[in-house]
């Protein structure tokens, strides 16, 4: 991707783009977690619907901002759908279709837990050509409710759906309407009517009739269709997804990757729009999900009980951790379990980022000498050799940049690192800054705080690398 900001500043003409360097250390732990995500689904006792069974289905890189993760994520989704860098080499799922789907979940995109479903649909709706009709049916009753006099396709194309995955969605969604209206042997006029359709198809569903016998395995659909169609129902028909995606024929079967970006962005005091989302999780263990963010996950923490419905280490195994395990000296240290803290690059990759940074007539535009200079100061940084990169340029409208010019750190990347704690958190931080070390306890005092819970969390964090 061109670097429009680098682009911009020159009258000299000079290749510059946005460079992705080498990640292969995470795309191997993606690789090898869907290998055994694969390998997982397609034994004889898996059950999608099983509500009890712990979920390991789920990877998640977590690390400052300006380290990378959501250029990451677009590389592993491109990578997912074929297009990998030669190092990463081959998949080693063959015989598997692999559907990566992306959803940017930042504020500044304003994607709401409705758009998360409707993608997620949508992109299932371009691979498998075929309503998914206890699903679909759901979904087309809650639009009809929540939404009145706004089709659907209208929606889709607003919010761009379309131009990306089609109009495959729509049409789906309305020949499964159509198809259990034939079933039952509704009347034409009636059969054009969402409520009367879903309302119907309760009642056959609980009446056991032969007509919806290929309906009537999925336990949870009628008390779905007779609950009140608002977004907390909504958050519970990617059940019905997850079925209807393991009864699909051997040579249709398709297993979703949703990578989940800018995770950060979903939090607020009451962790709404968080619970909806790790519900879409829990209830679809037969798709694989990698989640990126600022922080790590704290699904398996006890402590969450009652903010979200699944929490503590039985149900989230690989996302279980102690606070001291978490902290991992020096960056970018060991895997734990599922949740991987996105470090910093070796001196080697620094090299080869500033040196595809900028360039000019094929020639890398920065000096062998300045590169060394930034790749000693940047401690591996993405977002300090981006600073660095934009820094040269601006020196170069000017003389020639020489070494000296970049000994010396960045306060954007302070202000960026400090951007990511709560208030709460800063005044920690802040506290702490005055002594040689801490533990929790003396975080606490120091602060002025009445409970552990900012030091606990400050110390999770990716900007502490070091806990004896």
């Amino acid at each position: 991707m061109t670097d429009l900001r680098a682009l911009f500043s020159s009258n000299d003409p000079i290749d510059s783009s946005e460079a992705f360097t080498n990640r292969q250390r995470q795309w191997e732990i993606v690789a090898t977690a869907l290998q055994e995500h694969l390998r997982h689904i397609t034994t004889a006792g898996f059950d999608p619907a099983n509500l009890e069974a712990p979920r390991t289905h789920l990877v998640v890189f977590h690390g400052v901002g300006g380290i990378g993760k959501s250029t990451l994520v677009r590389k592993l989704e491109s990578a997912l759908a074929g297009t990998r860098p030669t190092q990463w080499g081959e998949p080693v799922w063959a015989g598997h279709k692999i559907l990566p789907i992306r959803i940017d979940l930042a504020r500044s995109a304003g994607t709401t837990f409705e758009d998360v479903v409707l993608t997620i649909r949508a992109a299932l709706a371009t691979a498998v050509t075929r309503p998914l009709p206890a699903f679909d049916i759901a979904l087309r009753r809650y639009w009809e409710t929540q939404h009145p006099g706004d089709p659907l396709d209208a929606y889709l194309e607003r919010g761009g759906l379309v131009s990306r995955f089609g109009k495959s969605l729509p049409q789906q969604t309305q020949a499964a309407l159509g198809d259990v209206a034939q079933a039952l042997l509704l009347p034409g006029t009636v059969g054009s009517v969402v409520g009367e359709i879903t309302s119907a198809l309760a009642g056959a569903l609980r009446e056991r009739r032969q007509t919806v016998r290929a309906l009537a395995a999925c336990a949870r659909l009628a008390p779905l269709l007779e609950s009140e169609a608002d977004l907390e129902a909504l958050s519970f028909y990617p059940h019905l997804l997850a079925w209807e995606l393991h009864r699909l024929p051997e040579d249709k079967k398709i297993t979703p990757v949703i990578l989940l970006d800018t995770f950060e962005d979903t939090a607020d005091r009451h962790r709404d729009l968080e619970r909806l989302l790790q519900r879409l999780v829990w209830l679809m263990p037969n798709c694989f999900f990698v989640i990126s963010g600022r922080s790590r996950l704290q699904w398996a923490d006890p402590a969450l009980d009652g903010q979200l419905d699944y929490t503590g280490p039985a149900a989230w195994p690989d996302l279980a951790t102690t606070v001291a395990a978490a902290v991992l000296a020096p960056r970018p240290g060991t895997p734990n379990g599922r949740q991987h803290l996105v470090g910093d690059l070796s001196p080697e990759d620094c090299e080869d980022h500033l040196a595809r940074r900028l360039a000019k007539d094929g020639r890398p535009l920065i000096s062998p000498a300045i590169r060394s200079v930034i790749t000693a100061r940047s401690h591996g940084l993405p977002l300090h050799l981006d600073l660095a990169a934009s820094r040269f340029l601006e020196i170069r409208r000017t003389r020639e940049p020489q070494p000296a010019d970049f000994d010396h750190t960045f306060p954007a990347l302070l202000a960026r690192a400090l951007s990511d704690l709560t208030a709460d958190e800063r005044h920690v931080l802040r506290s702490v800054s005055l002594l040689d070390a801490f533990d929790l306890d003396l975080a606490t005092r120091a602060a002025g705080l009445p409970h552990q819970t900012a030091a606990r969390r400050l110390t999770e964090r990716p900007i502490v690398t070091a806990n004896p």
